[in-house]
């Protein structure tokens, strides 16, 4: 009985997380999670119809929380993982507006020649500045494109908040690729934010350092403990906050 109520309180952290990063109300699951399942299904948190409606910035901020991804288990020495990042990615760009997002400055060509890399089987030495590229390259599309940061950040933490949500499930990680998502979507906001003036954005910044530290040292690498989804909920909560009090 006590495990069931932890289990159940842990689902209901769950979707209190997707509600914390989004003033719209949390779009209903397709089922519910039955506590007394052992492995209950999850589905990926973005689809392709999905992220053809966003605008070009908000496709950027996509793209970049994945390269981040990608390269954050590449550098922790799991490759397989990071190509099939990549992979994934690829497959999800086709329904993206290429034309916009190349007006703005994309060049989709860096995130090609990463997985050419990684296929290859090249150094580290000759892959890790491909990554810093392709990483920089989207957050210049993100400046240039001139939506506040707020907005991009308000964005970021939705699309972490799912992918954990579709990532994890009663402290076991159910869906990698989404769980890796997630902390990508997390660096991208903090790595956003970091250069901006401190007077202003301090309070922000603190919160996504936090929650970014919330993941294991190592990373989000499979076979290690995930972080709790309540402590996640209250994070994103506690992100949502700095938010609001953004001029």
């Amino acid at each position: 009985m006590i495990q069931d109520l932890l289990k159940l309180t842990a689902g209901a952290g769950l979707a209190l997380m997707v509600a914390a990063c989004d003033e719209q109300p949390p779009r209903a699951r397709p089922a519910a999670f039955d506590p007394m399942v052992a492995n209950p299904a999850t589905q990926k948190a973005v689809k392709a119809d999905e992220a053809a409606s966003w605008s070009p910035p908000q496709q950027a901020a996509f793209l970049a929380g994945r390269v981040i991804a990608a390269d954050s288990v590449f550098r922790a020495g799991d490759r397989d993982t990071a190509k099939a990042q990549l992979g994934d990615l690829r497959q999800q760009m086709a329904a993206l507006d290429a034309g916009a997002l190349q007006a703005l400055g994309f060049e989709p060509a860096r995130i090609d020649a990463i997985q050419g890399a990684l296929d290859l089987d090249l150094p580290d030495e000759e892959i890790a500045p491909l990554f810093a590229g392709a990483e920089a390259n989207l957050s210049g599309v993100i400046e240039v494109s001139g939506v506040a940061p707020k907005e991009t950040v308000t964005f970021l933490m939705r699309l972490s908040a799912e992918a954990y949500d579709a990532g994890v499930r009663y402290g076991e990680i159910r869906d990698l690729e989404a769980y890796q998502a997630a902390y990508g979507y997390a660096v991208a906001a903090r790595d956003l934010i970091s250069p901006l003036d401190e007077t202003v954005y301090s309070d922000l910044r603190l919160e996504l350092d936090i929650l970014v530290l919330m993941w294991p040292a190592a990373g989000p690498l499979a076979g290690r403990t995930p972080p709790p989804e309540v402590r996640m909920s209250e994070q994103f909560a506690r992100v949502k906050v700095a938010l609001a009090v953004l001029p």
